[in-house]
């Protein structure tokens, strides 16, 4: 049998979530995209693909307007078709395989040398620190706040076990000096709180790494919902997932010599408590 691809499970998951979420039947979507109900069973199971037709279609109906994700669903479903190895895109695109990612996978990684990870950021953060840095509008800044609130939300609804572990650059807290004194707290508050969340830990890399660039990995770890393992990065105006098993490896191997290397972030924020202050 053929190894499920990235874009293979995407397109399921996107599928049955959105399925599930409106409690469609495969009767019910069958009738509105005038198919039988053993092709959306097929397309449930992986055994036969949508069109990029059949996404805008199903999209319409079970989208709830999100045209976004429809418009990544197609991405996927031309990846598929393609038999392409590696999803390229902007990183707003990518995004949302990442936050399937975060619902459906047991094992989560994410390495950020620079900047604080979008899931652990305030709003002060993003709007008083990251906005201005980055030079974005108004309403980009805004889009771009909704999505990591949805992506936030999404590993908050989880109810199974899962683990997700963050290595942050200590370097990534210099853009707490473009922050006033209570947005600082303010952020450091929450990351600890995000880091005692249940399944959750965070560490700081106060010095030398060999991670590389920043970088997130998803392993299945036996979740019966989730896809093959796969990799995130991201330049500035590009991202990809890679989902080659050797690729991964070398991502993976990395993970737990650094991890040791890393600093609890408890032990992190006593140590520098003034200078963060």
């Amino acid at each position: 049998m053929a190894r499920q691809s990235l874009s293979d499970w995407y397109v399921r998951a996107e599928l049955i979530d959105r399925m599930d979420a409106h409690g469609a039947s495969d009767a019910e979507v069958a009738a509105r995209l005038d198919y039988s109900p053993q092709t959306i069973a097929n397309w449930r199971k992986g055994s036969g693909q949508p069109t990029v037709g059949d996404a805008r279609e199903f999209f319409a109906h079970y989208g709830d307007g999100d045209e976004e994700a429809m418009l990544y669903m197609q991405q996927v479903v031309r990846n598929k078709k393609a038999d392409l190895r590696v999803l390229e895109a902007d990183a707003r695109f990518n995004m949302l395989m990442l936050r399937k990612g975060d619902l459906h996978f047991r094992q989560l990684f994410k390495w950020w040398p620079n900047i604080l990870p979008g899931i652990v950021q305030t709003r002060d953060f993003h709007f008083k620190a990251l906005q201005p840095l980055d030079g974005t509008s108004d309403e980009v800044a805004e889009l771009s706040w909704a999505s990591k609130m949805r992506r936030v939300q999404g590993i908050l609804n989880r109810t199974d076990t899962f683990e997700l572990n963050i290595v942050i650059g200590e370097a990534a807290f210099l853009w707490l000096r473009a922050m006033d004194p209570d947005g600082r707290q303010e952020q450091l508050d929450f990351l600890r709180e995000c880091s005692n969340r249940p399944g959750w830990e965070i560490r700081i890399m106060p010095g030398p790494d060999t991670l590389g660039s920043g970088y997130e990995i998803f392993l299945p770890s036996g979740s019966p919902t989730a896809g093959p393992a796969f990799v995130y990065t991201e330049i500035r105006d590009r991202s990809w997932c890679l989902e080659e098993p050797k690729r991964v490896k070398l991502y993976h191997e990395s993970i737990k010599p650094n991890w040791l290397r890393a600093t609890p972030l408890e032990e992190f924020l006593d140590a520098e408590r003034d200078r963060l202050a």
